[in-house]
C-alpha cells in the first residue's frame, strides 16, 4: 500500500509541475501607453480677443471697420476718391457722416480700419492722439502726396460725441451735458460745423470753469444741461427762451452769449446790463476762439482791398469794414498772428464808429424783433457792440463783481454810487481819448 501511495503522489506531484512550466509566470509591469491614444483633455485658455476694446468703443465707424475685418471683406482701393480734395472730409469719420452719406463713409470706414489694424495693430485704432498721423499714413499709402489736416483736440472731442436723431431732428450731436440740435445742415456740409461744435463746447466748459473759479457764478445754473437748437433760419438773431432755458441759435458765434441768459441772466429791466454781461463773458474773455478769428479775418479782407469796390459805390456796409480796419490799425493794433489780436480794442473801434454814424441795430430794436413788443428799458439805445464795450471798462475799472451785484440787485447807483447815464459818460470819454 505504501508504495502505491508513493506511486500516486508522484503523478500528482508531475501533473502540478508540468501544468506550472506550461504558463507565463505573473509579473508586475508598469502600463505602456506608448501605443494607445491619447485621451487626456486639453483645458488652455482661448485666445484673448484683440478687438474687444474696438467693439465697446461707441464710435459708429470702428463698427463698421471691425464687421468688414472680421468677415474678410475686400475694401475699396480709394486712391481716386481721396484724390478729389473735398472728399478727404470723409476722413473725420464722426457718427453723423453715416446719416450725412453712408455709403461712402462706410467705404473709408472699412479702408481705413483695415490699415491701422494691419499696420499698427488694434490697439492703434483707439489711439486718438496718433489717429490723426495714421490717416496721413493712409493717404501716403494709397500713393497720394497729402496728408490730414483735421487739427486733433477737434478730433479728439467730435469722437467723444454721442449721435442720435429723431423725427424732427436729423442730426443730434451730444457732449455730456450739451447738447445740438440740427434739422439739417442746410447747403452746407458736416465739416462746416465741425469747429463751430468745437469751439462752442470747449468754450462753454472753460466759461463755466472760470465763473466756478472767481466765484463768479452765485445765481447762476452752471450744472444745468444745454440745449442748442441750430434753427438758421436767416434771421439773424439768437435767442433764449427764458421759461426752460432752451436756446435757438441763429448766429453762430452767440452760442456762449446764449448761455449766460440761459444759467441766469434774464433780467432786461437794465438791458444794457444783461446783454452787456453776456456778451463780456460770451465774447470779450475769449472763450471761443472763432470769434476774434472772423473779426481779424473781416479786417485782413480789408487790407487786402476786398471791400474797396463796394465801399467806393457807395455800400455802408463795406465802408465800416475798411474804417474798422483802418482805425484799428491807427490806434496799435497788430494783424500778424491771433495771438497779438486785440479784440477789446476792436469792439472799441466798433462802437465808436458806431456812435459817430455807423448804423447798427440797437439792444432795443433787436429785442423787439425778436420778442415782437416795445422795449423801453435802461440802455436800449446802445448796440451790442457798445454794451460789450461799457461792460468791459466798468469791468476793469470797478470790478466784474460790481457788474454782477449791480445787475443781481438791479440798483446800479448803490453799487457804482453813481447812476447809468453817469456812467455811460465815464466809458465814451474812456473811448474817446
Amino acid at each position: 500500500m505504501k508504495q502505491l501511495s508513493a506511486i500516486v503522489s508522484a503523478i500528482l506531484l508531475a501533473t502540478v509541475l508540468f501544468g506550472s512550466c506550461g504558463q507565463a509566470p505573473e509579473k508586475s509591469h508598469p502600463i505602456d501607453t506608448s501605443d494607445k491614444a491619447d485621451t487626456t483633455t486639453d483645458i488652455s485658455e482661448p485666445a484673448p480677443d484683440r478687438f474687444a476694446k474696438v467693439r465697446t468703443s461707441g464710435e459708429e465707424w470702428l463698427s463698421y471697420g471691425l464687421s468688414a475685418y472680421e468677415s474678410g471683406k475686400s475694401v475699396q482701393d480709394l486712391k481716386d476718391f481721396f484724390a478729389v480734395p473735398s472728399n478727404m472730409t470723409y476722413l473725420t469719420l464722426y457718427d453723423h457722416f453715416f446719416t450725412y452719406d453712408k455709403e461712402k463713409t462706410v467705404q473709408v470706414a472699412e479702408a481705413l480700419f483695415r490699415f491701422i489694424a494691419d499696420e499698427y495693430g488694434a490697439d492703434a485704432l483707439l489711439d486718438l492722439e496718433k489717429r490723426n498721423e495714421y490717416k496721413s499714413t493712409y493717404l501716403k499709402s494709397l500713393g497720394l502726396d497729402t496728408a490730414y489736416s483735421q487739427p486733433p483736440a477737434i478730433d479728439s472731442l467730435l469722437a467723444s460725441m454721442v449721435f442720435s436723431s429723431d423725427g424732427t431732428y436729423k442730426y443730434i450731436i451730444a457732449f455730456d451735458n450739451v447738447t445740438y440740435y440740427f434739422k439739417d445742415f442746410g447747403a452746407g456740409s458736416p465739416t462746416q460745423y465741425h469747429g463751430f461744435l468745437y469751439y462752442s463746447t470747449t468754450g462753454l466748459f472753460e466759461m463755466i470753469e472760470y465763473l466756478k473759479a472767481n466765484k463768479l457764478s452765485d445765481g447762476l445754473d452752471t450744472d444745468r444741461d444745454f440745449h442748442f437748437y441750430m434753427t438758421l433760419d436767416g434771421s439773424g438773431y439768437s435767442k433764449t427762451v427764458y421759461a426752460d432755458g432752451s436756446m435757438y441759435i441763429n448766429d453762430g458765434y452767440s452760442t456762449l452769449h446764449e448761455a449766460l441768459h440761459a444759467m441766469g441772466i434774464t433780467r432786461n429791466d437794465n438791458i444794457w446790463l444783461s446783454e452787456g454781461i453776456c456778451n463780456y463773458f460770451g465774447k470779450m474773455l475769449g472763450f471761443n476762439d472763432q470769434i476774434a478769428l472772423s473779426h481779424m479775418q473781416m479786417m485782413m479782407m480789408a487790407k487786402q482791398g476786398y471791400f474797396d469796390e463796394r465801399a467806393a459805390s457807395g455800400d455802408q456796409s463795406a465802408q465800416m469794414h475798411k474804417q474798422i480796419y483802418e482805425r484799428y490799425i491807427a490806434r496799435g493794433g497788430k494783424l500778424d498772428s491771433a495771438d497779438r489780436f486785440d479784440l477789446r480794442l476792436y469792439i472799441d473801434t466798433v462802437a465808436s464808429l458806431e456812435l459817430e454814424g455807423f448804423q447798427n441795430v440797437t439792444l432795443g430794436e433787436a429785442y423787439e424783433l425778436v420778442n415782437k413788443k416795445k422795449c423801453t428799458s435802461i440802455g436800449s439805445e446802445l448796440t451790442y457792440e457798445q454794451a460789450s464795450s461799457l461792460i468791459t471798462y466798468l469791468a476793469d475799472t470797478y470790478g466784474i463783481s460790481k457788474v454782477l451785484e449791480a445787475y443781481r440787485t438791479q440798483d446800479v447807483e448803490s453799487v457804482f454810487g453813481k447812476g447809468y447815464e453817469n456812467l455811460k459818460s465815464e466809458w465814451l470819454a474812456y473811448l474817446n481819448q
